[in-house]
């Protein structure tokens, strides 16, 4: 527990309300990348390619002026198959490392041919708390960061070289009390660092705490990085929760937070913290130092192990050749970061100065054909230059149910605007428009007076509108989303249900044997 300072979402104008469903969550990285260049004009396009295994995976191209690069993720071609293939084994990394002098923790590859009690011979005489990885695993997967003793080991080991199916594991040292950074690096700059706590909720002094992970739940629904990655509650949960002195029914005081799990995966519900304001110039130069041992790699993320109280510096436990940047994107704690606009001015430097468009494209309507199998190829129709001007139009009177967002659909397309019109609670109608020509866009006002003959126009408001906007134009219905402040009806909802669920014979039933398995999932994870 710790008191901390309610933080609010601060994120990029740009992207705020401009990454649709499609390129949430596991794509942030390839949306907001191909965005940022298709947002400059560069030709952007999207194709499919199979993997070993015979799975769908989607990359895309940028080209401009001749010059075409290729992505997966956030990852450009500037970085080599042999860079990704070191990258890819743990242990290779870490002898490119030793040989470039990069501290990093001391440890062992064993391959699948080497037995269990081999490995726990060698733990025990490096000595404990160690950490055990898989040798190639991605996201974290198979990584017990925090082996306490040899009875954890023995549990362990099996899980991961059998059940995940990861037989080359290495065995390192872990130091205690560190925090680890993910910096990420482009060339020679450092552009910025991420911290991951664990799922946690922050006490308000009047919710329990079964109500602050619904709430918090809601706010992580909004981020674009986090929409399906939630805080579920189990028995690792109600356990801290117990470990702290509370239930899920206590009131936690106001600023303070409990801690709901022991690792930091976001995918588990932990948080990302920007902390690039608390890297060293040693940190920077490690993590610097770190990308350039591994022959082809030009950008990077590095995970760094610091302490902040002993040292200035760092040890490296492992380099990413294709991070995730929504963390760094759509931070829960923190200054935002663009790192899409900095890996296209890396890739594409003439077009630095161009001025981005507003606009966004349906990820959503590109996708399908490709997942159908319809097109192996999509190219998106590119936008208009700059920034366009716009306007948000108020219109009162008889304006619903009489044909008139539908009238203005067509007369918007008609002069290649953008927007929509949407039907709002009140009986107004809202439109906003936006254009390439000033002259166009204040024009339409006239066009929102005259409106459908069934209508009855009485008044219009007119503001600026400067927020970014889905290419095309669009009808929408009356719907608002849903603010956290107003969750609390639909959680009362969903505990009823909850409830129901829990005093039922099966679950009373089922208990020693969910229960018993949540511990051993536990004692494996310390």
């Amino acid at each position: 527990m710790e008191e901390v300072k309610e933080v609010k979402n601060k994120w990029l104008p740009h992207l705020i309300d401009a990454v649709p469903t499609a390129g949430q969550g596991k794509r942030i990285s390839t949306y907001t990348v191909a965005l940022e260049g298709w947002r400059r004009g560069i030709t952007l396009r999207f194709y499919r390619i199979y993997d070993e295994e015979y799975k769908m995976k989607i990359r895309y191209a940028l080209s401009h002026n001749g010059t075409e690069h290729h992505f997966s993720l956030s990852m450009g071609d500037y970085n080599t198959d042999k860079a990704f293939e070191i990258c890819d084994d743990k242990q290779l990394t870490r002898e490119y490392m030793e040989r470039a002098g990069v501290p990093v923790p001391k440890g062992k590859k064993f391959l699948a041919e080497s037995p269990n009690e081999e490995i726990i011979d060698y733990a025990n005489s490096m000595g404990y708390p160690l950490a055990l990885k898989p040798v190639s695993a991605n996201g974290g997967k198979g990584v017990f960061a925090n082996v306490v003793d040899e009875e954890a080991l023995r549990k362990a080991l099996p899980y991961v070289r059998e059940e995940l199916e990861y037989p080359d594991v290495i065995i390192e040292e872990h130091v205690p009390g560190k925090r680890e950074f993910r910096v990420i690096v482009l060339g020679d700059q450092v552009l910025g660092a991420m911290n991951r706590i664990p799922a946690n909720v922050v006490g308000d002094g009047i919710n329990t705490i079964q109500k602050l992970i619904y709430i918090k739940n809601e706010m992580r629904k909004q981020n674009p990085h986090l929409t399906s990655r939630l805080i579920k509650i189990d028995l690792e949960v109600e356990n801290l929760i117990a470990d702290a002195g509370y239930t899920l029914e206590s009131i936690p005081n106001e600023g303070e937070r409990i801690y709901l799990r022991e690792q930091s995966n976001l995918s588990n519900g932990g948080d990302s913290l920007d902390v690039t304001h608390e890297l060293t110039p040693e940190m920077e130069q490690i993590a610097i130092d770190a990308t350039k041992a591994v022959p082809g790699l030009a950008q990077s993320g590095v995970d760094l192990l610091v302490d902040q109280e002993k040292s200035k510096s760092g040890t490296v436990i492992e380099i990413n050749s294709r991070p995730g940047i929504g963390g760094h994107l759509f931070p829960m704690e923190g200054e935002p970061r663009d790192f899409a606009k900095a890996f296209i001015d890396y890739y594409f430097p003439k077009t630095k100065d161009i001025e981005r468009s507003n606009l966004y494209f349906n990820f959503n309507k590109v996708l399908v054909p490709l997942k159908s199998k319809a097109a192996n190829t999509v190219e998106v129709t590119a936008p208009p230059p700059g920034k366009l001007y716009g306007k948000r139009y108020i219109i009162t009177g008889n304006v619903q149910g009489v044909g008139y967002r539908q009238w203005i659909k067509q007369r918007a397309l008609r002069r290649r605007l953008h927007g929509y019109a949407k039907n709002l609670k009140d009986g107004t109608v809202e439109v906003v428009v936006a254009g390439e020509k000033e002259k166009t866009v204040n024009h339409f006002k006239d066009l929102c007076l005259e409106g459908p003959e069934r209508a009855e126009v009485e008044q219009i408001t007119e503001e600026e509108w400067n927020k970014p906007l889905k290419m095309g134009f669009y009808m929408k219905s009356a719907h608002t989303k849903k603010k956290v402040k107003n969750v609390h009806k639909e959680y009362d909802r969903v505990m009823k249900e909850y409830t129901k669920i829990k005093n039922s014979k099966v679950w009373r039933a089922t208990y020693p044997v969910r229960a018993t398995l949540d511990i051993l999932k536990r004692i494996i994870k310390r």
